[in-house]
């Protein structure tokens, strides 16, 4: 019975003994696996504290469009376009208007009556005098052999209408040549002549309105007398001239004046040249 009891005992203190090892096991599987995750965590903490960079964002632009007023408003995104100034020269005594741009050199009667070279071709008559003279400046044909480009304004009232048509003569090709202009009819002849490095090209209008012969002469002249200038195009010249001989209006005694006005942006009145 003693022997039994001491088997007993024996066989409790052996449980207890493994049951205390046990414990003793899981104690130290549990500090070591809190020892374990302490250790990840501080492996990772570095990369949770290291600066990452920002997400960026995509911003889309959008262009302005237009508005259905502006769209279709073309008149307000329009670039206006300056329109050349023009002088109109108007004798109210003689009843004839022409129009010029302001580019141009104009040249009063008194100038011309005391300065030969600015006189137009004689026609026959002392009673011939120049109202007007327009000229081209040289700047506009710069390094060439252009002289004169040239518009003037003549009246003689002391001869017949006759007189005034032999006037013009017969030009180079011996033709006379008729040009309806703002409601007037002209007769007209062309001359061309050259030599010593000059030339000239003429051409000769005139017309018999309200008892008075009308002439216009036209004259483009070149100088170049060593032939070292470039030639300038007289034809292009005369086109400039013909336009403003497309403005001269001659008002018709018979008819309103109203209905032969010309309409300009500028005028330029002086007592001495509207005689």
């Amino acid at each position: 019975m003693k022997l039994a009891n001491t088997n007993i005992a024996k066989s409790i203190s052996t449980g207890r003994a493994l049951i205390l090892l046990g414990t003793l096991a899981a104690v130290v599987t549990s500090a070591a696996c809190s020892n374990k995750s302490k250790a990840v965590v501080s492996a990772t903490e570095p990369v949770s504290a290291s600066v990452r960079p920002a997400g960026l964002k995509t911003v889309a632009y959008n262009a302005p469009q237009p508005t259905p007023a502006s769209a279709g408003n073309t008149s307000a995104i329009a670039v206006k376009i300056a329109t050349p100034k023009q002088i109109t020269y108007k004798s109210r005594d003689y009843g004839v208007t022409f129009v010029y741009p302001w580019q141009y050199s104009f040249i009063t009667a008194k100038r011309i009556a005391n300065d030969v070279e600015l006189q137009p071709k004689f026609d026959g008559d002392d009673g011939q005098f120049t109202l007007a003279r327009v000229e081209i400046p040289k700047g506009f044909y710069p390094d060439t052999d252009f002289e004169r480009g040239y518009f003037t304004l003549s009246l003689n009232q002391d001869i017949s209408e006759e007189q005034c048509s032999s006037a013009l003569g017969t030009g180079n090709d011996g033709k006379v040549k008729k040009e309806t202009i703002n409601g007037v009819e002209f007769e007209w002849v062309e001359t061309e002549v050259s030599g010593g490095g000059s030339a000239a090209k003429l051409r000769d209008y005139v017309s018999f309105v309200n008892g008075a012969c009308y002439e216009v002469e036209l004259g483009v002249k070149t100088q170049n007398e060593q032939g070292l200038a470039r030639e300038v195009d007289h034809d292009q010249v005369m086109r400039r001239l013909e336009g403003m001989l497309k403005t001269v209006n001659i008002v018709n005694a018979a008819e309103k004046p109203a209905t032969q006005q010309v309409v300009s942006s500028v005028e330029k009145p002086t007592a001495e040249d509207q005689k």
